[in-house]
């Protein structure tokens, strides 16, 4: 089955400078933990991820998150250019910055009538006093002013050209490796860049495919295969090729009024919700099932009519899987956006005797989660292909293909195109 791209068209502290090159991060990371339920979306559509036109209007990116403190902190922000890896392009602030280079939130509030007391902050961009003038790669940064200026919080976020460059691609039934025909997805695309001309696109440009936006399992760089009736052909033997995963876990968490699906139980404490959801079971080498998700994601939201964002409260949410004993030199985590893509140690399970399941208690903001066990060798850090979900190539995932392009004689990437391909379609 074939199917053709869309591109993603939607649309005074001097002291900070100084704090930047004592914090060096690239990775999308939260650094205190007080911080939480952190999005970076477009504005109106939580669910997309943060790729934005060059000449995109203000407003047009939305950063929310907590702080699970009663105190209003003095928190600056700025913005970093990067190539296509993510480390530090050769451009200064104001070669890439229109406007302040560094600025303040000024847009929160307190949490209103819940358990959990936090002050909710919001960030929009690009706005009146800075907004971006390069396409490519951003690090968006914020810093805890009233903590000698600590970096605290680090978002990616993508500024794509509206150029005539246009991708087509498909995913590959038949995929090179027969052994990965019913588990992996193989991708194929090309790049067409009609009314540009390219020199030495062996070195000026390359590619990135990300699987439901994430980071941490994207494949590149990846230069062209071969140059074809004025495209560039990435068309490789299994080399563009991710496991297929299967569609995810899920809890809906929008009610402390009643139990939404595979919510077990609901408790109020003094200072929380505690929330117990079904234990699940291992998916490995079972028959595929469909059901719709989130490809990973959460939305935070409630149930009750009129209410923000902070009027979400909090629960200390319980996951369990069973397993009749420990997992021999593995361990198993709970993995997705809710732990930032990333093997946290607050997400580690622990196996318990009695219960003959592996358990894990962290707290989460009111919405719905999707959510996965990844296993993890715990002598190599390697991730278990198949763990506890397993792979099945019918699984609905999005691709995305970013293609950059480093013209002779310039300092930085330009982000050229960013599309997408599913690799089911539902309806």
């Amino acid at each position: 089955m074939r199917f053709f791209f869309a591109p993603f068209i939607f649309a005074l502290f001097p002291c900070l400078v100084a704090a930047q090159d004592k914090n060096p991060v690239t990775e999308a990371v939260i650094l205190d933990e007080q911080i939480t339920a952190v999005q970076l979306y477009l504005s109106g559509t939580p669910m997309t991820l943060p790729i934005v036109a060059l000449k995109a209007p203000n407003n047009s990116l939305l950063l929310q998150f907590d702080c699970l403190s009663t105190d209003i902190k003095d928190y600056l922000y700025t913005i970093q250019h990067c190539n296509a890896d993510w480390q530090p392009s050769e451009l200064v602030d104001n070669e890439y910055i229109d406007g302040y280079t560094e600025d303040r939130i000024t847009n929160f509030e307190n949490s209103l009538n819940t358990l959990t007391q936090y002050v909710h902050y919001t960030l929009a961009l690009p706005n009146a006093n800075m907004r971006w003038i390069k396409s490519g790669n951003y690090l968006l940064k914020i810093y805890d002013n009233s903590n000698d200026q600590a970096l605290v919080l680090v978002r990616r976020f993508l500024v794509v050209e509206t150029t005539k460059w246009r991708a087509t691609g498909e995913i590959v039934r038949k995929p090179a490796s027969v052994q990965k025909m019913d588990t992996h997805h193989e991708l194929d695309f090309s790049i067409r860049h009609d009314g540009v001309q390219v020199n030495n696109p062996q070195q000026s440009v390359r590619a990135f495919v990300l699987q439901n936006g994430r980071w941490d399992n994207a494949l590149g760089p990846i230069k062209p295969f071969i140059e074809r009736d004025g495209a560039f052909v990435f068309d490789y033997q299994d080399k563009i090729v991710f496991p297929a995963g299967k569609e995810w876990r899920y809890f809906d968490m929008r009610s402390f009024n009643y139990r939404g699906e595979w919510v077990k139980s609901i408790s109020e404490r003094d200072n929380f919700y505690e929330v117990t959801l079904r234990t699940d079971e291992s998916r490995q080498g079972t028959s595929y099932i469909y059901h719709g998700d989130i490809n990973g994601r959460f939305s935070i939201e409630n149930a009750n009519n009129n209410e923000t964002v902070a009027q979400c409260d909090y629960g200390h949410v319980l996951f369990s899987i069973k397993r009749a004993a420990p997992l021999e030199d593995e361990d198993v985590y709970v993995f997705g956006e809710l732990s930032d893509w990333q093997l946290k140690p607050e997400f580690k399970m622990a196996y318990s005797d009695i219960a003959q399941a592996y358990v894990c208690e962290v707290p989460l903001k009111q919405g719905y989660y999707n959510y996965e066990y990844m296993v993890v060798n715990s002598l190599t850090n390697a991730v278990e292909e198949d763990g506890l979900e397993g792979n099945w190539h019918e699984t609905s995932n999005v691709y995305t293909v970013l293609i950059y392009y480093h013209p002779f004689g310039e300092r930085y990437e330009r982000l050229m195109s960013a599309s997408s391909v599913v690799s089911q379609k539902r309806e």
